[in-house]
């Protein structure tokens, strides 16, 4: 009897905890919390096209729980000055060049800083009104978000803030990740004395997979021919800018294997200019003969230079090129 009455305490005993925890699992599991939205270490990035009206991105703001909220929510946001100090000490260290920085406050609104979650509802969107012209294109940039109040149920622990990343994009490249242009072309070392170029060495092959970053509406900065830069001073310094003009066609002769046809295939206009304007920038002269020029329906650049090296400014060496960039497929 004794050993039937210990067996029958001890199972009640299991059951009252299962019980415990279920419920303790179940208030888990449906308990409503607001948070924001965001991927990996709170970060969310949105890509932004270059316009100087400015574009609008959206935040999104959940309620957890599988049911919709009982009562209309306000949620009150605000900067979190902390959050980007603490990501570039996680991350970079001491490389305070590779540090990210707060998105200037002329770059953005966010207005009103507070949105109203409806009751039946689990979600409401933040919009957020960006511009990017004038942007630094090796620069990261947050706008860093926290949740300061509720005024009803619980912020989230661990999701209440965002880093809210600027990326930018255009149609040629963007931001969001490398984007690589398949180059080929060819390059000779000389000089120019009246806008003539004039060489004594032979003509030279290049080809490499080249990194095209956005830099405005209808911009991208390259390096060029094949020359590559190890820091970010030289890469700024050694960079061109390559402007495509949308409402300006060329009719481009169309060659086959080297012969001039009479077909022509209408092209959009480039201008190449030097990404800074900087006495230690690079020097760029077009070719008086060849137009530059895009074609929108593959994809491909059609460049035509001369160039001369910050370090070379000062003397007459000069390179020419003519290269083929076309974006790479993935």
């Amino acid at each position: 009897m004794k050993a039937f009455s210990k067996i029958t305490i001890l199972a009640a005993a299991a059951a009252f905890l299962c019980s415990c925890e279920m419920e303790y699992y179940k208030e888990e599991l449906y308990r409503k919390e607001i948070f924001i939205v965001s991927g990996e270490n709170n970060i969310l990035g949105q890509e932004f096209e270059y316009d100087a009206e400015g574009c609008e991105g959206k935040l999104a703001i959940y309620a957890s729980g599988t049911t919709g909220l009982d009562e209309n929510v306000t949620v009150k946001l605000g900067l979190d000055y902390e959050a980007i100090g603490e990501y570039n000490r996680r991350n970079f260290d001491t490389k305070f060049e590779d540090y990210a920085m707060e998105l200037p406050a002329e770059y953005y609104t966010i207005d009103p800083m507070s949105v109203e979650m409806q009751a039946g509802s689990n979600s409401v969107l933040l919009p957020i009104s960006v511009k990017t012209e004038g942007l630094l294109p090796d620069q990261t940039y947050f706008i860093p978000l926290r949740i300061e109040s509720v005024s009803a149920y619980m912020p989230s622990a661990t999701k209440n803030f965002v880093l809210f990343e600027i990326l930018r994009k255009n149609d040629y490249a963007t931001t969001k990740s490398d984007t690589y242009y398949t180059m080929t072309g060819t390059t000779q070392t000389g000089w120019i004395v009246d806008n003539i170029f004039g060489s004594n060495t032979r003509r030279q092959a290049i080809n490499s997979s080249k990194l095209v970053t956005p830099v405005g509406a209808h911009s991208v900065r390259i390096l060029p021919g094949a020359t590559a830069a190890n820091d970010m001073t030289t890469t700024r310094n050694n960079s061109l800018r390559v402007t495509v003009d949308p409402e300006s066609w060329v009719n481009v002769p169309v060659y086959v294997e080297g012969e001039l046809t009479e077909e022509v295939v209408p092209m959009q206009k480039v201008s190449i200019t030097p990404y800074l304007d900087s006495q230690d920038a690079i020097h760029v002269s077009v070719s008086p003969r060849d137009v530059c020029s895009y074609d929108p329906t593959t994809g491909t650049f059609y460049l035509y230079y001369r160039y001369q090296l910050a370090s070379e400014n000062g003397g007459n060496t000069w390179h020419e090129v003519r290269e083929t960039m076309t974006r790479a497929q993935y």
